[in-house]
């Protein structure tokens, strides 16, 4: 059976651990009104003694100063995906979540009007080609009374100069040479203009089929639906997305960086990506991107550093980390810190072997250790054992 004291002990200790800062924060105030009240020659209670106590005392290590940025997770590749043509939304066949490969039907807009305009452009298309092979006929005909005429026209010019004709017959021969060569001139014109007219109505029926192809929308990379904006039903605009798709298998963080440490960064520098989801495990990553323009309010330039790994996914919040030279910083053991009601602490043990509570700032984690930003100083000794016994004002018995 646990005796009476070893459980007040430990209710002291739970107790001491939650309400320990709000003390320390009016501690001073309401010990100093106590012993005004009680007068100078009261004496105050000792504490409960706690041994096997193990302390370390704490002093400044060269260590190299990591630099952190926050910043947000976003996939590389985002596409909001919208129609090219009007129209009522025939089918909607994803679903927001849903994984999708490259060229998948993501989405169907009624085709009727486009495909009676498709329909009409190849009624064009044969109409002109018909029209064509006449001019093709009546240039056959064209060239052959153009070379009738011509051979009757250097028939008569011979006999004209040997005096068997007269001139006028020869002019009638020669006047109907001049009509069958600007025959055969008017049915090539009339042949290129309704070649024209075939390229033209080709054009039209290409367009009017390509518009048929759009009524289908398809998925431009592989990946994941992440946002759905309609449904079967709802009226498609050329150029308002219907979705968003998301290509998982690339990320990258981007960051905004103060801009002292803008010419310590360039794109290929290994970083590193710590997520919120993950605080103690890091992912390597690799800048590729660098805006060196620094916002005016912020005083910072924004990074994009590639990142890969599981459990990514776009919105997640992060932390971009890398050198930023050496320098000294003041640690203590991880196991030195405790954390109650959203505040850290960690118990200083005073020359007289009196635990003190205080409350600390502490940095980035060091491999087994933490920094420390404020609260405590170079030289003090502190408790790493024994924590959930020690209270404020506790007696301290240091193990050797």
């Amino acid at each position: 059976m646990i005796g009476a004291g070893r459980i007040k002990r430990r209710l002291r200790g739970a107790a001491g651990l939650a309400t320990g800062f709000l003390l320390l924060a009016v501690g001073t105030g309401l010990l100093s009104g106590c012993r005004e009240k009680a007068g100078p020659g009261a004496a105050q209670a000792p504490g409960p003694l706690v041994t096997g106590v193990e302390v370390v005392t704490i002093s400044l290590s060269p260590q190299e100063r990591i630099v952190e940025a926050v910043g947000t997770v976003r996939a590389r590749t985002i596409a909001s995906v919208a129609p090219q043509v009007m129209g009522r939304v025939t089918s909607f066949p994803v679903s927001e979540g849903g994984r999708v490969e490259k060229g998948a039907l993501l989405a169907t807009i009624d085709d009727a009007p486009i495909r009676a305009q498709a329909a009409a452009a190849e009624g064009a298309v044969a109409e002109a080609l018909a029209a064509r092979e006449e001019a093709e006929r009546a240039i056959a005909q064209a060239e052959a009374g153009k070379m009738l005429a011509e051979k009757t026209y250097a028939r008569y010019r011979k006999l004209h100069e040997e005096r068997v004709v007269t001139q006028q017959e020869f002019e009638e021969v020669e006047t109907k040479r001049t009509v069958a060569v600007k025959e055969y001139e008017r049915s090539l014109e009339k042949r290129a203009q309704a070649t024209g007219r075939v390229e033209q109505a080709r054009g039209q029926a290409g367009a009017a089929n390509a518009m048929l192809s759009y009524t289908k929308v398809t998925a431009p990379f592989a990946g994941v639906v992440t946002e759905k904006k309609g449904d079967a039903g709802s009226m498609a605009v050329p150029g308002v997305p219907l979705l968003t798709l998301e290509d998982t298998r690339r990320y990258r963080l981007e960051a905004a960086v103060p801009e002292t440490h803008l010419s310590r960064l360039s794109v290929g520098s290994k970083v590193q990506v710590v997520l919120d989801t993950a605080p103690d495990k890091a992912f390597p990553a690799v800048l590729s991107e660098i805006v060196p323009a620094v916002d005016p309010a912020s005083r910072t330039f924004l990074v994009k550093a590639d990142v890969s790994g599981p459990g990514l996914h776009t919105g997640m919040y992060g932390r971009l980390r890398f050198p930023a030279g050496k320098g000294t910083v003041l640690a203590v053991p991880q196991q030195a810190v405790s954390r109650a009601g959203g505040f850290d602490g960690v118990f200083v043990v005073t020359p007289d072997n009196v635990a003190r509570l205080v409350m600390v700032k502490t940095g980035q984690p060091l491999g087994d250790r933490i920094e420390i930003l404020s609260g405590i100083d170079p030289g003090s000794r502190v408790a790493v054992s024994m924590l959930d016994k020690l209270v404020d004002g506790a007696r301290v018995e240091v193990r050797r």
